[in-house]
């Protein structure tokens, strides 16, 4: 059993600044025994630099901390999540330089649950033609998955593992391309969302799917469920829910759990109220 820390591209980024990094370390690494770190190459179309990835792999390593890849494919996460298209070529090639990029520095790459579709561009119509968005998507997707992603990954570094994290699953998730039919197959292995929030907010997450999830994905993909993934999203209901995603990720036995992401575990603090 390992835990994990996502670090997402904008706390990686501040990594080349040691007065930064080491403190922060300090802080989380006092609190929980940390086995892994995911560093994360690219969000929002910005990359983190080669330099500044090599001093945090090197940090991490001088202390014992395996590193691995991430990557959140999003061109701009604040504008209603907005992510790539894949029908659009310049976009096709960045996604491939991302992963060929985060391929060369790390074995073990996790995708964070933006590997989806939501354009309605006049190339996105014009290829989609007859068949439905969902239908578009879905193969749309499973095309990006294996020619723009799992294949140039592989041929760059043939030991690397690409994995594929799906959020905590309701079956429309389909409609913006997430093939829990096929995907398993396509990528190395799956993980698990199993983030919390406040079951009458917008994403509609019930808490005991934080079990339920780490079976099913577990029973799609022919057993290489590699791990759970909670966040702090619904710490509002009290920080007894956000322990309950922690509980529920270990009873359901994942091999590991990651914690989103590494700015809110420095810097959160328990309040009265929770």
């Amino acid at each position: 059993f390992k835990v994990a820390i996502y670090v997402r591209y904008y706390e990686v980024a501040k990594m080349a600044d040691s007065e930064y990094l080491e403190p922060t370390w300090n802080s989380i690494s006092s609190q929980m025994k940390v086995d892994r770190v995911y560093l994360e190459t690219h969000r929002d179309t910005l990359i983190v630099p080669q330099k500044t990835l090599d001093k945090a792999k090197k940090f991490f390593k001088d202390r014992g901390i395996e590193t691995c890849g991430g990557i959140t494919y999003t061109l701009m996460e604040w504008n209603n999540f907005e992510t790539y298209c894949y029908s659009n070529p310049e976009y096709r090639k960045k996604a491939q330089e991302v992963i060929e990029y985060t391929a060369k520095n790390f074995d073990r790459i996790i995708l964070d649950d933006f590997f989806f579709t939501d354009c309605k561009c006049d190339l996105c119509i014009e290829a989609k033609g007859d068949m439905s968005w969902t239908e578009f998507r879905l193969k749309q997707m499973n095309e990006a998955g294996k020619n723009l992603i799992v294949g140039p990954a592989h041929k760059v570094n043939p030991k690397c593992e690409v994995l594929i994290k799906y959020p905590n699953w309701y079956d429309d998730f389909q409609g913006l391309g997430f093939n829990l039919e096929d995907g398993p197959k396509i990528f190395d292995g799956v993980w698990s969302g199993t983030e919390t929030r406040d079951p009458a907010g917008a994403q509609h997450l019930q808490n005991y799917e934080s079990y339920n999830i780490i079976n099913y994905f577990q029973r799609i993909s022919n057993g290489r469920n590699g791990g759970g993934w909670v966040d702090a999203g619904g710490i509002n209901m009290s920080a007894d829910r956000y322990a309950e995603q922690l509980w529920l990720t270990m009873f359901a036995k994942a091999p590991e759990i990651a914690l989103f992401e590494w700015s809110s575990l420095a810097t959160n603090t328990i309040k009265p109220e929770w």
